[in-house]
């Protein structure tokens, strides 16, 4: 398979510590995503960086982007995205229920509020149509405003290019067990 090595912090010149533990700042660690892309310590360093706006700084909710983060991951078929946000998800507080529906991947029988139902679509359309529909983009907008659009938007496609690193480096799952799908 085509792994790159799963780099630990002392393996990295100075900079490359530097940027390193720079990535960990609000993170509980650095997942084998991180220590993937630690290979190349300022790719990584940029990538982190949106990824820390995504996840920490952006205007939605906390329950928002994290379900979206959860619909590209199953839209992807990408069980590490999964197992990472799966816990996130949890904390602010989506429901269960709403979690096993996207985990079924069967939106048209999805009994959810309007706001999760336009979430879970703007990851499908992000994933699956490459634009999302102008039925869509108004609902989210009249929901979120523009800037919560563009920043459910790149959430979901935050995470559609961090699967792209999972899935062309091997990187292994972050639970041991079966995937969940």
């Amino acid at each position: 398979m085509a792994a790159l090595p799963l780099v630990e912090r002392e393996d990295l010149d100075q900079q490359g510590k530097e940027i390193y533990d720079t990535l960990i700042g609000p993170r509980d660690g650095l997942s084998g995503m991180y220590r993937t892309l630690m290979n190349h310590p300022v790719l990584a360093q940029h990538i982190g960086e949106l990824g820390t706006y995504v996840r920490y700084q952006s205007e939605l909710a906390d329950d928002i982007r994290e379900l979206g983060i959860l619909a590209t991951a199953r839209a992807l078929g990408a069980p590490f995205v999964w197992e990472k946000h799966l816990a996130p998800a949890e904390r602010a507080g989506l429901p269960q229920a709403v979690i096993e529906q996207v985990l079924s991947g069967d939106i048209a029988t999805a009994d959810m509020k309007p706001l999760y139902l336009l979430t879970w679509q703007v990851a499908e359309d992000v994933v699956h149509h490459r634009s999302i529909s102008s039925t869509t983009q108004e609902a989210v907008i009249s929901e979120l405003g523009v800037k919560g659009l563009l920043d459910l938007t790149m959430a979901c496609g935050m995470y559609r290019m961090i699967s792209t690193v999972i899935f062309s480096f091997d990187v292994p799952l972050p639970e041991d067990g079966a995937p969940p799908f």
